[in-house]
């Protein structure tokens, strides 16, 4: 099976564009007010010190940037969110945690990955989101959504499924290596079940 290789810059503006769904000039924008800065791997243009060519770490953060900024936040506040979830997993036995998760990463089916963000101004530097595993087909699903959403006792949130953000951003970056007609990426989980289902 072919995958995407995280750190290494392979794609150009013109795909962070079309799997962020923002326009170049505001991502140049977001570089050039040093909202978002290159991450290790990127390559750097001769110009205007933006970069050349993404990683696919840089391209996952610049789509969730895009999402929050959507949601109204501000693109330096996103960026430091969208860094949390790439620089921080959820090791196994971790207090609260509802499974284990690599940087940058999802929480294993079934559970669905949220980003969420508290409404309040002031910023944690060291925790700006929280990131949540939630499994849609646990009983306790309704109440751990309803306390991702108002978590601290706010009012309400931001909140992005990462897991839609990741699947669309892996099939626009596998066209741009593959081409247009780049089947999209299976269920691997599915084909997995398929695979082992008694006959």
């Amino acid at each position: 099976m072919w995958q995407i290789p995280e750190d290494v810059p392979l794609f150009t503006m013109a795909t962070v564009s079309r799997a962020a769904d923002v326009a170049p000039p505001t991502i140049r924008a977001w570089f050039q007010r040093k909202h978002v800065r290159l991450k290790d791997g990127d390559s750097k243009a001769h110009i205007n010190g933006l970069p050349n060519k993404f990683t696919l770490r840089s391209v996952l953060m610049l789509a969730v940037t895009s999402e929050l900024v959507r949601l109204g936040s501000l693109p330096a506040e996103a960026f430091k969110c969208a860094e949390h979830w790439m620089g921080n997993g959820t090791v196994d036995g971790q207090v609260g945690a509802a499974a284990r998760r690599d940087a940058g990463g999802l929480f294993a089916d079934p559970f669905m990955t949220y980003l969420v963000v508290g409404v309040d101004t002031a910023v944690e530097a060291s925790r700006p989101c929280r990131i949540e595993g939630i499994n849609p087909h646990d009983p306790a699903a309704h109440s751990a959504f309803f306390n991702a959403l108002f978590f601290r006792g706010r009012s309400s949130a931001k909140i992005v499924l990462l897991n839609m953000v990741d699947r669309r951003v892996r099939q626009v970056c596998q066209e741009a290596v593959l081409g247009e007609g780049a089947p999209p990426e299976p269920d691997w989980e599915a084909v997995a079940a398929e695979l082992i289902a008694p006959e």
